[in-house]
């Protein structure tokens, strides 16, 4: 092999080694970005679910006792037609019965409501 080649072989290596050590460590910047961005949105989601403003349904016909408020986000299949319901914070979706300190729906997604709840807030 002559000298001139034996120079391109190593500038190719060169080459080659540098890409590779950027690709590795674009792919190492995008992990530590993902999992900063999971940390964020789990505290966004923490701050949805801790607001007083969390928007909350409760059924304003009647029917059996009020023993649950539902999310109003994510709601369960019981919330089928919304002019049923009163949308009211938390706090006054607990104290909504005179007879019972309301709980919240086991059924509704209070998990992804807060998600929602919390990027509604970073929003405004």
């Amino acid at each position: 092999m002559s000298g001139t080649q034996e120079e391109i072989n190593k500038l190719r290596l060169q080459k080659l080694k540098l890409l590779d050590d950027h690709y590795k460590e674009v792919a190492l910047l995008r992990v530590r970005l993902d999992e900063q961005i999971r940390q964020l949105n789990r505290k966004i989601a923490k701050a949805g679910d801790n607001d007083v403003n969390l928007p909350c349904l409760v059924r304003k016909t009647p029917g059996p006792e009020l023993t649950v408020y539902h999310s109003a986000d994510r709601p369960c299949g019981r919330v089928r037609d919304r002019r049923n319901f009163r949308l009211m914070p938390e706090p006054k979706a607990k104290d909504a019965s005179p007879y019972v300190w309301l709980e919240r729906c086991s059924a509704c997604d209070w998990r992804d409501a807060a998600d929602v709840h919390g990027n509604r807030l970073l929003g405004s």
